[in-house]
């Protein structure tokens, strides 16, 4: 916003912050109402990595990494790895979101934005559209990409945190 070239929100620079297990001290509790009416909470999901990816129709970085997310979600679905992906949307209305998931077959299930207190719970750590986060068993903040997230990246955050819980 303050670069004034009227985006209308905040992008991100692309920041990647990865933290080993003893540096982890954020727990991240997230719980919402899914685009389909459904209640979650990655309370649900202790044990498993969560990631998520705060994203908007209107964003055009959220377009761009949009396949990679998908890509990334799959291959660890489809390995039976205990990841659970999660996206947080912002600033759009229901059928937008949901016309947004089915345009781009995303398969993983979107938080309903609600006035932002979905967004407040993650702790001013995703501030910028669109961010991507990935909590470890236990619920704890163990990496963050401020901006568009490559699958690459994506995957090494996430295969990193396998690794350090023993699940790989």
């Amino acid at each position: 916003m303050r670069q004034g070239d009227q985006k209308g929100y905040v992008a991100g620079d692309g920041t990647i912050q990865a933290l080993a297990p003893k540096e982890r001290e954020t727990v991240i509790t997230l719980e919402g109402t899914t685009l389909e009416e459904e209640a979650w909470s990655s309370q649900d999901h202790l044990g498993e990595v969560v990631v998520i990816n705060v994203w908007g129709s209107w964003c055009g970085p959220c377009i761009e990494e949009t396949p990679d997310l998908e890509k990334v979600a799959t291959e660890f679905r489809e390995a039976g790895e205990p990841v659970q992906f999660i996206g947080v949307n912002s600033r759009d209305s229901v059928p937008s979101a949901i016309a947004f998931q089915q345009k781009y077959d995303i398969s993983y299930p979107s938080l309903q934005d609600d006035g932002g207190r979905t967004r407040t719970q993650l702790q001013g750590l995703a501030v910028a559209t669109p961010t991507t986060m990935v909590l470890d068993g236990q619920g704890r903040l163990a990496a963050r990409v401020s901006g568009p997230v490559e699958a690459s990246t994506l995957r090494g955050l996430v295969e990193d945190v396998l690794a350090e819980e023993g699940t790989r």
